[in-house]
């Protein structure tokens, strides 16, 4: 089955040092320009094959073997050419657009299971900006708990919550308000967190149009958006390196600050990321942090969405899900189910 040239051109600036890695293959070397290893063509006792990062290659200056990626997995895993590179775009989690069958059995098929973007997104009927201003303040236990666990300082918390304009309710609790780029007001998460700035379990999230559903706009419907999608026509001055996408709204919040050259976002939950709620996106470079599990689960659902994203809907770049988690994250902390944040802040401890 065909692999369009598109694909092949992803597969081949995929470095191969990756692939070796993915294989089993151990390496020796720390340079850039490449990596050494035992050759698996022939019994070697010194390493004798040599990878080329610069040229995607790799060669044998003893048995002669030598090719590409591609070449490298058909042979170490037996595979036809197609069979192999199915194998990079899987094991390398590569973002196709392909439409050919080989493709579709990556993403085992489930795209049809996936709703466009709703028709009436565009004339949806929005809550009253008022409940947002009325709302921001920094008394949430969220707000002084990201201060005293010394995520923020209290300048940058403060900077921060006004530019995500966090309110709070009566009783401490945080509310994460959904914005859109036409700064349009879709809902309100309530949550409340403790003192170490984890989330209150005894507390279960609430949205703000359950609560006041007497007094919603006749033609009210909720459509979710991304937290913080109103920072997209903010005064930001400049286009951002790219837009992060994060799970929780605290990770987005905490990382806006620290590292502040990108726009991010929360999803608010696995359960919340689909398709329709990265489509505003479409022209931004977008980057994925995945939480973490010990199973690795996390990872292929968020992988497997964004895979589903790039088919639904023309990105103008691809779409990337990054393995920082999955690659450096102690089986501790995958087993604690982790986020970024709490990652940054354990490892620079």
């Amino acid at each position: 089955m065909k692999i369009s040239d598109d694909t092949l051109r992803k597969i081949h600036n995929t470095s191969i040092v990756t692939v070796a890695d993915k294989l089993g293959i151990k390496l020796y070397g720390m340079g850039d320009e490449g990596r050494r290893a035992c050759c698996p063509y022939h019994e070697d006792q010194h390493p004798s094959l040599h990878f080329s990062t610069k040229r995607g290659c790799f060669k044998c200056f003893v048995c002669g073997a030598k090719g590409d990626a591609i070449k490298l997995v058909q042979d170490q895993e037996n595979l036809t050419f197609t069979e192999a590179c199915e194998w990079i775009i899987k094991e390398c989690n590569i973002i196709v657009t392909d439409d050919t069958p080989s493709i579709k059995s990556v993403v085992e098929n489930k795209t049809s299971s996936i709703s466009p973007l709703p028709s009436d997104i565009k004339t949806m009927v929005p809550l009253s900006p008022d409940l947002v201003s009325r709302s921001m303040s920094l008394n949430s236990e969220f707000c002084k708990s990201v201060v005293s666990s010394g995520y923020l300082s209290d300048s940058q918390l403060r900077h921060a919550a006004a530019r995500y304009r966090l309110g709070c309710t009566k009783d401490g609790g945080v509310i994460f308000w959904q914005i859109d780029e036409q700064q349009r007001v879709h809902t309100g998460k309530i949550m409340y967190y403790q003192p170490d700035c984890h989330r209150d379990k005894q507390h279960n999230p609430t949205w703000v149009h359950s609560l006041m559903k007497s007094q919603l706009p006749q033609k009210y419907e909720f459509h979710p958006c991304l937290f913080g999608q109103h920072l997209l026509t903010s005064d930001l001055g400049h286009q951002p390196s790219a837009v992060c996408i994060v799970e929780s709204e605290k990770s987005a919040v905490i990382l806006s600050e620290k590292c502040p050259d990108f726009i991010w976002l929360s999803c608010g939950g696995l359960q919340m990321f689909k398709p329709e709620l990265l489509a505003p996106l479409v022209n931004y470079k977008v980057i994925i942090f995945p939480d973490t599990d010990e199973t690795g689960e996390a990872f292929k659902a968020w992988a497997q969405v964004a895979l589903e994203t790039h088919r639904l809907y023309k990105f103008r770049y691809p779409l990337r899900v990054s393995h920082l988690l999955e690659d450096h994250a102690t089986p501790n902390q995958k087993q604690r189910k982790i986020d970024l944040v709490d990652f940054l802040y354990e490892n620079s401890a």
